[in-house]
């Protein structure tokens, strides 16, 4: 997975532009995406842009096409991922900022990854993976 931070990223380095959230483009290869887990601190909008994407939000699993939205609040089970031939691309909105970090921890581990440091980049940033 790829991505793209936009504004409200954590690292003030960057020159990102400041806001009260992150705005995230993601491209999801095929077969790619993220597992059943709960964000802890983030309420999340995903607004898909292009491919298919199948998403978990609680109980229910539903097929997401390019304009839809989906919206999580804070610590509800959610997931998606890109069971087509083709990558998709999506916006992920999450408030507060910040969300960002996790993403460049879990890019910067080597691949495949090790599930202990998945864990605690995981716990570092307030994320529960269902299941492990």
């Amino acid at each position: 997975m790829q991505t793209l931070v936009i504004a409200g990223t954590a690292d003030t380095d960057t020159g990102g532009i400041d806001a009260p959230y992150t705005v995230m483009e993601m491209r999801i290869g095929t077969r790619g995406g993220a597992p059943a887990h709960r964000s802890l601190d983030e309420d999340k909008t995903f607004v898909v842009l292009e491919g298919l994407l199948e998403f978990q939000i609680g109980e229910t699993v539903q097929n997401v096409s390019p304009r839809a939205v989906v919206t999580v609040a804070r610590g509800d089970v959610h997931g998606f991922n890109n069971q087509a031939d083709v990558d998709a691309r999506m916006l992920l909105i999450s408030a507060p900022a910040g969300h960002d970090a996790f993403f460049r921890a879990m890019a910067a581990l080597p691949t495949p990854h090790d599930i202990e440091a998945v864990r605690r980049i995981c716990e570092q940033n307030r994320q529960v993976i269902v299941g492990i």
